[in-house]
């Protein structure tokens, strides 16, 4: 009485029940049932937790994913100690081959928007951004077979660190399914704009967020001539409001949201791109109004644009209180000297328009070409 059963039997049953744990943790390794737990783990602790397995899975076209992060001291830390900037990498089979980049910052400890957003330089063949659109303040950039989305949010906190700041989410993709297929496009816009979402919550930014995302239509980019562009008097978008001019008929822009960078793409009557208007937001229009009034001597692969006609400032709510709006000119050998008098006014009517939309006032313009 009181002692333990020690029969054969029992004694059979426990070593069988130990053999069989050992087989099936076994079978388990063998069978890569750890590799791709370990692997859901690594993404959903990707970027602080902050990346959906699910939406990383769909984005990659695949269930193999495995993720990566790495926290950045890059433009000094936040005064509360929280953790952007901050980079994950999201990684299917293929290795850097089928990847998503995830990068996010604060605009007060900026390093690098128009970088890590994918903007190629300000050149008329390059693509423009498209608005993500649903209520968010995003946009989307094509880049060769890949693609990059930006969304920032801005913080309502009236308090503490976060108090008047943005938090800004970059992801860059590439080597899954095309970008030319409209369902991706939506893809990336839904996982940026969630994992943005998830970001500010970690991280304390009282933002608000949009709603659900809809077709994302990039617009035709990288040809020498839009022979098929609609005409300017009347066309509705990035492009509404500026007036034809002396050869100047058409336009290519993208449609208005909310995008914190715009452009417009101003055409002759050849097709040909002559003038590129672009306007800047938030920190988008930090860092190109700190470059253009420090250097212009920028690398030509540089994505800011330093070689403009004329450019142009306006107040907008938040802080740092100022949107950059600029002018660039494409010569070709039959007219080599732009219309300086038609770029500025351009540059006026297309800044008027975009600050309307985006709640600033009081645009000037600058009187210096950066072009000699």
């Amino acid at each position: 009485m009181g002692k333990a059963d020690t029969t054969p039997g029992m004694q059979y049953g426990a070593a069988a029940l130990t053999l069989l744990a050992v087989l099936v943790t076994g079978w388990f390794f063998v069978s890569g049932g750890y590799a791709k737990w370990r692997d859901e783990r690594s993404v959903a602790d990707a970027c602080d937790g902050t990346v959906s397995v699910g939406q990383a899975r769909a984005l990659l076209d695949t269930d193999d994913v495995s993720g990566d992060t790495s926290h950045s001291d890059a433009g000094g830390k936040s005064p509360d100690g929280s953790s952007p900037p901050v980079i994950c990498w999201l990684d299917g089979p293929g290795g850097y081959k089928q990847r998503a980049v995830v990068r996010t910052e604060w605009r007060s400890k900026a390093w690098g928007p128009h970088t890590v957003s994918g903007r190629e330089a300000q050149t008329c063949t390059a693509a423009l951004p498209v608005p993500i659109g649903g209520g968010w303040t995003g946009m989307v950039n094509l880049k060769g077979e890949g693609a990059a989305a930006t969304v920032v949010l801005k913080c309502r906190n009236t308090t503490g660190p976060r108090a008047g700041d943005s938090l800004s989410l970059f992801v860059n993709s590439w080597g899954s399914r095309p970008y030319k297929e409209a369902a991706q496009r939506v893809r990336l816009a839904r996982f940026a704009t969630q994992t943005a979402q998830a970001a500010a919550r970690e991280y304390g930014c009282d933002a608000r967020s949009g709603g659900r995302i809809g077709p994302v239509i990039p617009l035709d980019y990288g040809r020498e001539t839009y022979p098929d562009a609609p005409a300017l008097a009347g066309v509705s978008g990035t492009c509404e409001g500026v007036t034809p001019g002396w050869l100047i008929r058409r336009a290519h822009g993208t449609a208005v949201g909310d995008a914190p960078v715009e452009d417009c793409l101003l055409i002759d009557d050849q097709g040909r791109p002559l003038f590129r208007l672009s306007a800047y937001y938030g920190t988008f229009a930090d860092e190109q109004r700190f470059k253009t009034q420090t250097t212009r001597d920028l690398p030509k692969a540089d994505p800011l644009l330093t070689d403009f006609l004329f450019r142009a400032e306006a107040t907008c709510p938040g802080s740092p209180r100022h949107a950059v709006f600029a002018i660039d000119y494409r010569a070709y050998d039959d007219d080599p000297k732009p219309q300086h008098r038609y770029a500025r006014a351009a540059l006026r009517q297309f800044a008027e328009r975009s600050t309307a939309h985006h709640g600033c006032t009081d645009v000037k313009l600058f009187q210096e070409a950066a072009r000699s």
